[in-house]
């Protein structure tokens, strides 16, 4: 079969490799569409070349990219439960022990269990860019018919993501939110925000995701290139501030510009990250004590987060399909991750026929 290896230093090639065999309580997944996210570009493709070849020789293998499955069981292993051979499936890429307090929750983006036990697909793990998948019986979640690979493919991270974190701040028709970092898990961001009902501003600086942010709800869109973000959301709320606010950049300006276009007992969601802006500094007294802000953060999605963001895009009538703007045959990968680089693109999605 095909796979996508990220080599690091800006570079992803196509190899082709045995099709794996599934074991113990593992299926062999026919991919239909796997989509690109930023902590692919930012966590490996463009990481020092060294320190991707350091892993894949501690890993003892050339690792296959891609965290955001979504395809066809083709084949079972031994002792499998829950899935047959042709199930449409999502498929959650926070692998877990199985066995922990959190894992028995279909919690396994939050496993306490061993850390040999733990895994992501993509990341240590071989990963969807390939023509075929090892994947957990337990993190395979069955698609209704109604719902694409292409949307199903991105629900598996950045959808997820979007719906686990959002749903936290209780956004209600009352509120005014702010987006901030306007990738493909926040223009999702954006549609999750305007669903619950919010009057919904969003910031960036590509004018091509302002544009989709607008076709995915948006109500005020600020150009952070042409605008001062914080001027002009005192304007819109008078000097009230935000009631709700996400952070979806993980950029250090980012994180600091939600907390302060947050208002009197607002909440804030800590939601995007970078490898590359590990740190940042807030001043709790200046931007924190005085208006009784409550941040959330949230990393991923379980089992229980993704079944539910599904019922949730259906109940609300979400079309996150208007957000994708490349789709892509694996042969064509390579250069498709380049184009993403470039933050003028929606989704990007490797589909097979």
């Amino acid at each position: 079969m095909k796979a996508i290896m990220f080599l690091g230093d800006c570079e992803a090639v196509i190899k082709e490799v045995p099709i794996p065999k599934p074991g113990l309580g593992q299926v062999l997944v026919r991919m239909k569409a796997a989509g690109l996210c930023g902590s692919d570009v930012h966590g490996q493709y463009e990481q020092p070349k060294d320190r991707i070849t350091a892993r894949n020789k501690q890993l003892g293998y050339e690792m296959i990219g891609g965290h955001e499955p979504c395809g066809i069981i083709e084949s079972l292993g031994v002792n499998t439960r829950g899935v047959q051979v042709g199930d449409r499936v999502l498929v959650c890429h926070s692998v877990g022990c199985g066995e922990c307090l959190m894992c028995r929750q279909g919690l396994y983006n939050i496993c306490i269990g061993p850390r040999e036990k733990r895994g992501t697909y993509g990341f240590g793990l071989n990963g969807a860019l390939a023509d075929f998948m090892i994947a957990e019986d337990r993190n395979c979640v069955k698609m209704p018919d109604w719902l694409s690979f292409e949307v199903g493919a991105h629900l598996t991270c950045g959808g997820g993501t979007v719906y686990s974190a959002l749903k936290r701040l209780n956004i209600t028709t009352d509120d005014t939110a702010l987006a901030v970092g306007l990738g493909p898990v926040g223009l999702g961001g954006v549609a999750v925000m305007k669903a619950w009902g919010a009057q919904v501003i969003a910031t960036d600086l590509s004018l091509e995701r302002m544009k989709l942010a607008k076709l995915m709800g948006a109500d005020v869109i600020i150009d952070t290139s042409k605008e001062n973000v914080l001027q002009r959301v005192n304007q819109l709320t008078n000097d009230m501030g935000v009631d709700v606010a996400a952070d979806f950049s993980g950029s250090p300006i980012g994180r600091n510009t939600v907390v302060d276009a947050t208002g009197l007992y607002g909440r804030v969601a800590f939601v995007g990250e970078q490898n590359h802006h590990p740190e940042m500094t807030l001043d709790p007294t200046r931007q924190l004590l005085g208006k009784r802000i409550t941040i959330y953060s949230s990393r991923v999605f379980g089992i229980p987060e993704l079944m539910e963001a599904v019922e949730f895009i259906q109940r609300h009538k979400i079309d996150l399909s208007k957000m994708i703007t490349h789709r892509v045959p694996l042969e064509k990968a390579p250069e498709a991750v380049k184009t993403f680089q470039t933050t003028n693109t929606g989704k990007v999605v490797v589909v097979w026929p």
